[in-house]
């Protein structure tokens, strides 16, 4: 009866730890592995064996936790006391379109096991998320072009996940900062640009944005592309350097026409790494601008809690003036 009684509590109870088969999936992937329970001192009935992919995203120097998706393992069974074990798999899809770990954003998948009538054992573990390949082969020829991330790149925007670039003196151009969002359309992918370029002449290394479109054929996202990818992306950023009159504009607005978008903010279907349909796009991304809100006026003291909405409490990043 004593042991009932403290296992109810979650001494001597069963406990359960998830076993990926690898630590790092792709968008789109199927992440893979076994749960492994172990009885405790006595038997105790299970309800319900679920995995949960948890989002970590840091909005305002807070960390916002929210629930991705939720996936049911087994339900309605023993576990049986020591030195009882049972390893029962899980597979399920990593879901598309969602942001890719950065500093920014992390994940984690959290093991519950519900008990009847005790306190419920739990297990968490990180996992991190990759992007598609052809987004990877672009931010590494970034990163062969000695533009380097920023402490913040890969943070949460209206528009999409936004990676951020200090220009290095390898690069050989009169460009200081590079955001960059990342979209798709069939046979290419369109990259959302702003440059921070020194203005020749100007006192003091005067500096001004400039926002572009750049398109990348898709023949340059293969795997043996890579220096005909980094060329293409050096040859561009060296037209818009020199002659700034030659970017090619594109707003917002023409991206929500194109796109289906809403509310001015770009379809979401079409977002690499950014906001998925039904997720970041919509009521997640809603949810995390109101915490941001909430976070901001907790921190001044404003219970009106700013604009309606909470929008003018996210940070935007760069594009939040298109």
């Amino acid at each position: 009866m004593f042991k009932k009684l403290m296992a109810k509590f979650g001494v001597g109870a069963a406990t359960v730890d998830l076993r990926l088969d690898q630590p790092t999936y792709r968008l789109g992937e199927t992440v893979t592995g076994h749960i492994h329970i172990e009885g405790g001192n006595v038997e105790q009935r299970i309800t319900e064996l679920s995995v949960l992919l948890m989002m970590n995203a840091r909005v305002k120097g807070q960390i916002v936790t929210r629930q991705v998706e939720a996936v049911q393992v087994a339900h309605s069974f023993k576990v049986l006391p020591k030195p009882y074990t049972v390893d029962i798999p899980v597979s399920f899809e990593l879901p598309q379109g969602l942001a890719i770990s950065s500093p920014s954003i992390q994940y984690g998948l959290q093991t519950k096991m519900d008990v009847e009538m005790a306190l419920d054992p739990t297990d968490m573990d990180q996992v991190q998320v990759l992007p598609p390949e052809p987004v990877e082969r672009v931010l590494n020829a970034f990163g062969r072009l000695d533009l380097r991330h920023k402490p913040d790149s890969g943070g949460l925007t209206p528009y999409g996940q936004e990676f951020s670039f200090f220009a290095g003196p390898a690069l050989g151009l009169p460009l200081r900062e590079l955001d960059v969002v990342f979209y798709s359309t069939p046979g290419e992918m369109r990259l959302l640009l702003e440059l921070d370029l020194t203005v020749p002449g100007m006192l003091m290394g005067r500096q001004k944005e400039y926002k572009a479109e750049l398109i990348v054929p898709q023949e340059l996202l293969a795997a043996e592309k890579e220096e005909e990818l980094s060329r293409f992306l050096q040859e561009k950023l060296r037209e818009y350097a020199e002659n700034p009159q030659s970017i090619p504009y594109v707003s917002m607005a023409s991206y929500q026409q194109m796109h289906g978008g809403h509310h001015g903010r770009p379809g979401i279907g079409g977002m690499i790494g950014g906001m998925a349909a039904g997720f970041l796009g919509g009521m997640l991304l809603g949810e995390l601008m109101s915490d941001a809100g909430e976070f901001a006026s907790g921190e001044s003291g404003d219970e009106s809690g700013g604009d309606e909405g909470g929008d003018m409490d996210f940070d935007f990043g760069g594009f939040d003036d298109l």
